[in-house]
């Protein structure tokens, strides 16, 4: 039975790891539940980035880093072309039975690899120039202009006025 991983955030700001969050997120190429989350849901996560960046393109850019995973990898290149099949986890060669382990190994160079770097992209906020002052905070308030009387003579009452007696 295998178990389930809950993938949160390490800086315990957002109990999910979400393209959203994780896009902007400065710790990204540090954070060990990203690195597990992105091997199972890295085609989601690029989709979303790339459509941010496509909707918005003023406004955002696409900036790529490697992500560093330090374990020990096996390198497979074809001796013929020189070109490299697959990276594999030293674990997984080990468990092959030797027939396995034969076929995987003719015509074929293997190197040991203790670092594979995985590229990951993540979206910026496009910086620009300010041009003119900004203020924030409230608006200032115009000086109340005098009240200026429409009419000039005085409305003559139609009632006398009376004071009652006691």
């Amino acid at each position: 039975m295998e178990k389930s991983r809950l993938h949160s955030c390490e800086l315990k700001r957002h109990r999910q790891i979400a393209p959203p969050l994780c896009a902007v997120c400065p710790r990204v190429l540090k954070c060990r539940s990203f690195r597990i989350w992105y091997r199972l849901n890295r085609d989601e996560y690029l989709d979303f980035v790339t459509d941010i960046c496509r909707k918005f393109p003023d406004k955002y850019t696409l900036e790529v880093s490697f992500m560093p995973e330090k374990q020990t990898f096996v390198q497979v290149v074809d001796l013929a072309t020189g070109a490299i099949e697959k990276i594999v986890n030293l674990r997984e060669i080990e468990a092959l039975t030797p027939e396995e382990k034969l076929e995987l190994s003719r015509n074929k160079n293997l190197f040991v690899v203790t670092h594979r770097l995985e590229p990951i992209v993540r979206v910026e906020l496009r910086k620009s120039a300010i041009s003119q002052a900004q203020h924030f905070g409230p608006k200032p308030v115009a000086a109340p202009q005098p009240i200026v009387e429409v009419t000039k003579d005085p409305l003559p009452s139609t009632a006398p006025k009376t004071r009652k007696k006691r």
